[in-house]
């Protein structure tokens, strides 16, 4: 089932809906999600199942430019680890070089 986070919920036949501040827990028999606004923690709740999330913050993402919460979420799901109390500049070393 695909889950949409939004702040504009629509009608599509087989998606479930869920409000961008109303979120309690990932949704059970959920394989594809979507996050449309800045949600870093929908998207690692769900990237820690191993459910596939796209967002819409993706287009924008220079991890070298995000806040410190969404790069904590970006280094996640990349699969790389780091000292939940990094600094900004340690995080952002942890960065690959492309």
């Amino acid at each position: 089932m695909k889950v949409v986070y939004t702040d504009t919920p629509g009608n599509e036949a087989g998606v479930c809906y869920r409000r961008l501040d109303h979120f309690f827990g990932v949704v059970g028999g959920a394989t594809e999600v979507v996050v449309e606004g800045d949600a870093p923690n929908i998207v690692e709740a769900y990237q820690k199942r191993g459910i596939k999330v796209t967002s819409s913050n993706e287009t924008e993402t220079d991890p070298l430019k995000m806040k410190v919460d969404d790069l904590k979420a970006w280094l996640t799901a990349k699969g790389i680890a780091f000292d939940a109390s990094a600094k900004k500049e340690d995080l952002q070393a942890l960065v690959p070089k492309e």
